[in-house]
């Protein structure tokens, strides 16, 4: 390129020089510090919980992502010089010592293999695990495995020293001895591969592995072997590393393959190439002692005297150590049209990136200092806007736009190619262009504005993003978009494109504008955006909208931002393996290769998107503690069983005084521990769950007696939930007047005594009323004696009372024989039915044994007897026609109507009929309700006489007088009806 030829000549002035640099990758380190025992890492392996266990010269230690806890020979751990770690199908954690054997650890304590078990050897270097669940050892006198009951030496290979073993997924046995060479057994074939008969490298096998394929990897003293499909050859190392002592291997979650070299770091294999890593990559030493991968795609390396260190987001590589120049502010970011990629700082110094590294170049044409804001590569030129004005690298010497040029300020920030050709610039006093070397001011309606970033879109349209809003350069001229008037952005840094012509504007502290098919959205906080102090905007090819706040790095997913409105991203800090801090403004630049590239305040870091995998391993939940009253508790003091794994009380009963307990927990997330997040709930206090927190621990105060579920849900920094609940039960007691049994008994107590009172009771009662009953009989006869003593004395009155009225007849019947006035006669025989109506009730009375009530029915029946009797009428001549229900009334009441009744048909059987003619005599008794009833007297008659009723008013006869009268005496009135026939309707009333 003639522009980078033009860099390297600047008149013999500027001298190239490719600084030392290195790719540091994000590794963390624990060491003494931290916790780690010894510095010194023998074996790691993890198990399926989520530990981490290492084997340490001071103890094996388990490790949970921040804390280590270590097991020496006080908790039964029979030596502390551990050569090797093995976790089996069964989960059980084997032990491999240089001194004492082979130890197993399920949890809570040490079984130790030795001579009386079978085990002829003190050093085991190696263990694996058959298809079949056996156990298999390399030690110091031979390969053994483990039977059912004891440790059995294998006599199909030599007794020898062996150093590693393995199996493949076929079923083959891989030995490597300690000067020997390698054995393979293979069904009932075996093989034996040394230096003299392969391309072995050394006799001395240091480690061997299989990977998923049926590969056998081989590391001795001297090199790397592979055997594939039987055959083997010696693979090459790059550089100096070819003779390199190997010392362990690992799979990683990506199928690469992991080289711990003893001296010279460690090697990462993809199947096509090798990357090295030193102390320069971020290694705290090149002396690896053992390599594990855990399930998040981690990867750990165990060191001599430095510890155990973690390999993680293997998709971020930082720059930020170049040699002289350390942890620079990368400030501007750009590739050319020969795809090479240049980097400015805020010192002003000037790099491009080259395949051996970052090649700087000095001196630089603008003066020490001078920050550099963004690169602009035009053809074979780059223009770099800076704070010391535009300057123009490529043809001939390096030229300088100032203020002699027209330039309004000293500050440009970022320029960009008009559709018209020509260069706009974004500057602290305007927008000027550039037209035959001289640079005119772009004029605003709102005058003098500070521009901050300016953008070409894919309508070729020029937007400008300043202090004061945003702007569109339109015929010379700036003017706000009509759609975007109204709202009163201010302080725009950045601007972008989406691949589908979408634009997005960042408004420093108030949010991101999306302008979509000319309708702008704010999204703020509300909306979901994390944070609104955005700096810059990048839109990758990959649809992703890359956004740098002035703490974080966002990649939002726009199809759902642009579609539903809604924020879907992922966060990148430090953490998560961005340590780069902060992005610089607009320092973002994806390269042709895809990969992206940040200028930060620590220096360079590229984006590697095909290793960028969200880690989808949920953290392993545990209950580390319970507590009362907040204070460490000794459970075992308490008269409580503890869990042999978890060290936690098994069916906790706890006493109502002991109700206030505290939960410590923790979720096993080795990829970023700090980050894990908690919700929790305690089931039959409160069925909901917390709110999202950090806190790993809870405290639950005052419980009331009942059973009780301590449901704990964890989540990674990607946002992977646990999908099943940790539970804990427990139980407070209550107190002995609570308690199910004591309320039983008090039950029962009250119960018998409820029940024997009863009995008592009603013992006492029976008696009672015994003697009750005895009085209420005798009282009862009594009464009855003194009720039948009334009624015979009733009955001999009514007796005596007709009798008497009897003789009064006989007496009216004597005196009747001797007048001879017929108007005397008649009284006489008026007097005589009426007493005989009176004689008839009490003949009644005297008859029957109800002495209180009348059966009005019978009594009218014989007063009307009596009086066809008297005058001498037959009833077949004068029909009588009674229609009386059946009605009881007391016995004045009954004189009173049997008086009315025998007036009445009196005067019917006299005058109704006087030639003797054939009639109907018919009395109706209806009741209206319990008291009101109406009598009714009617015949068929003559009917009465034409003067009657004026006679009623003048001159009443004494007849007519008595029915009246005794109508008073019932609280009635009876009236008189003359159509065909006579009609007599009594109204009264009876007491109730």
């Amino acid at each position: 390129m003639y522009f980078t030829r033009a860099i390297v000549f600047l008149c013999l002035c500027i001298a190239t020089a490719a600084a030392a640099y290195a790719q540091q990758y994000n590794i963390r380190s624990w060491t003494l510090e931290q916790g780690l025992p010894q510095s010194q890492v023998m074996a790691i392996q993890q198990d399926p919980k989520g530990y981490l266990w290492l084997a340490t010269r001071a103890g094996l230690s388990r490790f949970n992502g921040i804390d280590f806890y270590t097991y020496t020979k006080d908790n039964g751990l029979s030596s502390h010089n551990i050569s090797t770690l093995f976790i089996d199908s069964r989960h059980r954690l084997w032990i491999g010592t240089t001194d004492a054997g082979l130890q197993l650890f399920e949890g809570s304590r040490f079984e130790r293999y030795g001579p009386s078990q079978g085990l002829q050897a003190q050093s085991v270097m190696g263990i694996s695990e058959d298809s079949s669940g056996k156990i298999w050892l390399a030690t110091n006198n031979g390969i053994f495995y483990l039977s059912s009951t004891s440790v059995v030496k294998y006599k199909e290979l030599p007794e020898i020293s062996y150093t590693a073993i393995a199996h493949t997924p076929s079923g083959d046995l891989w030995a490597g001895s300690q000067d020997s060479g390698v054995y393979n057994v293979s069904g009932t074939h075996l093989t034996h591969y040394s230096t003299s008969n392969s391309p072995l490298p050394h006799n001395q096998v240091t480690a061997i592995t299989a990977d998923k394929q049926g590969k056998v990897w081989i590391g001795t003293d001297q090199g790397l072997a592979k055997v594939n499909s039987g055959s083997l050859s010696l693979v090459q190392l790059p550089g100096q590393l070819n003779s390199s002592h190997i010392t362990s291997f690992t799979h990683d979650r990506y199928q690469n393959l992991w080289i711990g070299l003893q001296r010279n770091g460690l090697l990462k294999y993809n199947g096509s190439k090798f990357t090295y890593l030193t102390r320069r990559s971020g290694l705290r030493t090149s002396r690896i002692t053992a390599l594990a991968s855990d399930t998040e795609g981690n990867v750990w390396i165990g060191t001599n005297g430095y510890g155990v260190q973690q390999y993680r987001a293997p998709w971020f590589v930082h720059y930020f150590d170049f040699g002289t120049i350390s942890e620079p502010r990368v400030t501007a970011v750009a590739q050319d049209s020969d795809n090479t990629m240049w980097f400015g700082t805020d010192e002003g110094e000037l790099a491009r990136m080259l395949p051996q590294g970052p090649q700087w170049h000095t001196p630089t044409p603008w003066p020490r200092g001078a920050t550099i804001y963004s690169f602009l590569p035009v053809g074979e030129e780059l223009w770099a806007s800076t704070s010391n004005g535009i300057w123009r690298l490529g043809k001939g010497s390096p030229r300088r736009y100032a203020a002699a040029e027209g330039l309004p300020a000293p500050d440009v920030y970022e320029a960009a190619t008009g559709p018209d050709g020509k260069l706009y610039f974004a500057t602290a006093g305007g927008v000027v262009t550039l037209r035959q070397d001289s640079l005119k001011l772009i004029p605003a309606a709102e005058g003098n504005i500070r521009a901050n970033t300016i953008f070409r879109d894919s309508k070729d349209r020029l937007w400008i993003g300043a202090d004061q809003g945003i702007f569109l350069v339109k015929q010379d001229q700036l003017e706000q978009p009509r759609e975007l008037k109204g709202l009163n952005l201010s302080e725009i840094r950045s601007i972008t494109e989406d691949k589908n012509g979408n634009l997005y504007f960042a408004a420093f502290n108030t949010g991101l504008l999306l302008l979509q098919n000319q309708r702008a959205t704010l999204y703020t906080s509300t909306e979901g955006l994390p944070n609104e102090a955005i700096k810059s905007l990048y839109a990758d090819d990959s649809d992703n909208l890359w956004i740098a706040t002035n703490r974080d790095l966002l990649k939002v997913q726009l199809p759902l931002l642009r579609q539903q409105g809604r924020f879907s991203y992922r966060t990148y800090t430090s953490p998560s393996g961005f340590r780069g801090l902060e992005v610089c403004d607009n320092a973002m630049l994806q390269t042709k290769d895809g990969h992206m590239w940040f200028g930060t305040t620590k220096g360079l870091t590229r984006y590697l998107p095909h290793l960028d995998r969200r880690n989808p391993a949920y953290p392993k939940m545990l209950l580390t503690d319970v507590l009362l009253y907040s204070n460490p508790t000794n459970w075992n003091a308490l008269g409580y069983k503890l869990d042999s794994l978890t060290g936690l009380p098994v069916n906790l009963r706890l006493p109502h005084t002991q109700n206030h307990l505290s939960f410590n927990f923790h979720g096993i997330s080795l990829s970023h521990p700090e980050q894990v997040m908690y919700k929790y709930r305690l089931k039959g206090y409160d069925d909901t769950w917390s709110q999202v927190t950090e806190r790993s621990f809870t405290t639950y105060a005052n419980l009331s007696p009942g059973t009780y579920t301590f449901e704990l849900l964890a989540r990674n920094l990607d946002g992977y939930w646990t999908p099943k609940p940790l539970t804990y039960t427990f139980s407070i007691v209550p107190p002995i007047w609570r308690r199910e049994w004591f309320i039983g008994v008090l039950l029962l107590v009250v119960a018998s005594a409820v029940l024997s009172v009863v009995r008592l009771r009603e013992r006492s009662l029976v008696k009672m009323n015994s003697l009750l009953e005895m009085k209420v009989d005798h009282r009862t006869r009594l009464l009855e004696r003194q009720n039948r003593e009334k009624e015979i004395l009733l009955q001999e009155i009514h007796h005596r009372v007709k009798n008497n009225l009897q003789i009064v007849i006989s007496m009216l019947n004597l005196q009747a024989r001797h007048v001879q006035d017929p108007a005397a006669q008649e009284v006489m025989q008026a007097l005589r039915s009426r007493v005989r109506s009176m004689s008839l009730l009490h003949e009644r009375l005297y008859r029957h044994n109800d002495l209180e009530q009348i059966n009005l029915e019978e009594y009218f029946l014989e007063i009307c007897e009596s009086l066809y009797a008297s005058y001498g009428i037959s009833m077949d001549k004068i029909e009588l026609e009674l229609d009386i229900p059946y009605t009881k009334v007391d016995l004045d009441t009954a004189i009173t109507l049997g008086l009315i009744v025998n007036e009445l048909v009196s005067n019917t059987l006299k005058y109704a009929f006087p030639k003797g003619e054939h009639g109907i005599l018919r009395i109706d008794l209806v009741k209206h309700d319990e008291v009101q009833y109406t009598l009714t007297v009617s015949d068929n008659g003559q009917g009465l006489p034409e003067d009657f009723f004026l006679r009623q008013q003048t001159d009443q006869s004494f007849g007519l007088k008595l029915v009246q009268s005794l109508s008073k005496k019932l609280d009635g009135n009876i009236s008189f009806y003359n159509k065909y026939g006579t009609k007599s309707i009594l109204y009264f009333v009876l007491p109730s």
